[in-house]
This record gives structure tokens, C-alpha cells and sequence, in this order.
């Protein structure tokens, strides 16, 4: 491995409301990752998940807040950077969230901006697209988030590119959509290749899976990739180096379009 190149890795196991079966799946998998890695899992990872309006009906503050705090006990423990999500209460309504936990104990978060149409009206949109600097070893690495639906909308990943992200994490839980996951896979690549930065994309694993669990690299190529039924990690040594701005620094910026 080179100075630039860490050891990355998608996350996939059954998202569901029961969260200690959840918790144990990530520390399960978590625990099979090498010290220094950057690991993501899915939205709603640590909270439960349902893609419809009474969500929130279903889901549990309290244990939520205990997942969270387990997942980052688990990320000091391991010594393993980790990027899951969770939909927690702000005010009267709610935020889908992914937290960045690092070994240091640090917490970091994006709030979901897009929201799906059965969040609408329960959940509160972000309005930041933050990029987090983590160091990984002796390794700065600079990181974003996009999630779930948010891959159908390339100006927020040029953005994050544009602000110097180099890693997008995203977060996913697209199950039994009627599109099909050679739509949204298509997205995962072009998104990648566009901004030519590494996606790592982690989804629920579930056989009627919308988008697969994969990585892939800032020139498009597919690093690793999961069966949706599959509850494991895929992993990739990646070098940071191949991150460039060749293509974004090509933009027109001059037209009113």
C-alpha cells in the first residue's frame, strides 16, 4: 500500500426495526475489518427503517440512541472509521441521518437534503453538504455523504466534489422498487466517473434489493460488488491519488442554462 491508499469497505446486512439484531450484524461484520478502515452501512442502519409516512410510529429514540453510541464504542474499539445512518428525532419532526464515528470517539453527521416522498412532512430536510476531513492512519482523507435517492441528483455530489470531498459514502436502503437496480446501479457509476471520486455505496441486504451494495473508482471501474441476499462485507484497497478534478475543472460555467 502506498501512503494515499486505505482499506475501504461496504457494510450489508437486513435492515430492520429490531435493533439489537441489528447492532449485532454491524459489530459482527465491523469486527472482520483491519484497524485504519473506512467502513459505510446503510440508512437506517441504527434506527430501523420503512419507506412509508408512519415510520416514525415505528421507530424507538431511546434504543436508537443507545445503537449510536454502540456504533461509535465500536469504531474506538476497532480502530475502524464507520459511516452508518439513523433517523432521530429533532424538534417535532425527525432527521434521517448518517453519522461519521471515528476511533478518536468523534461524531460527525449529514442530514438527508432530498428526502423521499414518504419522508416529506415527518422528516426535516438538511440544507448542508458537509465534507469531513478524517485522518485514517497517516492518511487525510477528506469524505461526503449522499443517500438513498440523493444518486438521482448529480449537483449534490459535484458539490461535494467541488468542495474537495475525495470518498462519497453512501448511504442506501432502496428495496423493491419496480425500477430495477440496473437504473440506480447505472447512477452509482456515473456518479463516480462524473466526479471522479470513490463511491462506497452500501444498501440493505434484501433479494429485492433496488441498487447493489459496491465500490467504485474515480475513472467508473467496479472495485467490488454483493448479491443483494448476501450479509457480509465487500472491500477495496483504494488510492486516493487517483482522485482528480480533470473533468470538473472542464465545466462550462459561463452559460444561463
Amino acid at each position: 500500500m502506498t501512503p494515499s491508499t486505505i482499506h475501504a469497505a461496504v457494510v450489508q446486512f437486513p435492515i430492520t426495526m429490531d435493533l439489537d439484531r441489528n447492532v449485532d450484524a454491524l459489530t459482527r461484520l465491523v469486527e472482520t475489518l483491519p484497524t485504519g478502515a473506512l467502513a459505510v452501512a446503510p440508512e437506517g442502519a441504527l434506527s430501523g427503517y420503512l419507506p412509508r409516512p408512519d415510520v416514525v410510529d415505528h421507530l424507538d429514540p431511546e434504543a436508537t440512541s443507545k445503537a449510536i453510541d454502540h456504533a461509535s464504542e465500536l469504531s474506538k474499539r476497532c480502530g475502524v472509521h464507520l459511516i452508518a445512518g439513523a433517523c432521530v428525532p429533532d424538534g417535532d419532526l425527525w432527521r434521517n441521518r448518517s453519522y461519521v464515528f471515528t476511533p478518536q470517539g468523534e461524531r460527525f453527521h449529514y442530514d438527508k437534503i432530498n428526502l423521499a416522498t414518504s419522508e416529506r412532512g415527518v422528516f426535516a430536510q438538511g440544507d448542508q453538504l458537509p465534507v469531513f476531513n478524517l485522518c485514517i492512519g497517516t492518511t487525510q482523507v477528506k469524505v461526503g455523504i449522499q443517500m438513498c435517492r440523493e444518486v438521482r441528483y448529480a449537483e449534490q455530489w459535484r458539490a461535494l466534489a467541488r468542495a474537495g470531498a475525495q470518498v462519497i459514502a453512501y448511504t442506501n436502503n432502496a428495496v423493491g422498487s419496480t425500477i430495477g437496480d440496473a437504473l440506480w446501479r447505472s447512477h452509482v457509476v456515473s456518479r463516480a466517473g462524473e466526479t471522479q471520486r470513490f463511491v462506497l455505496g452500501a444498501n440493505n441486504a434484501d433479494p429485492r434489493q433496488t441498487c447493489p451494495s459496491l465500490i467504485v473508482s474515480p475513472g467508473g471501474d467496479l472495485l467490488c460488488e454483493m448479491r443483494g441476499d448476501v450479509l457480509g462485507c465487500a472491500s477495496a484497497e483504494i488510492d486516493l491519488a487517483s482522485v482528480s478534478d480533470w473533468t470538473l475543472n472542464q465545466a462550462r460555467d459561463d452559460l444561463n442554462l
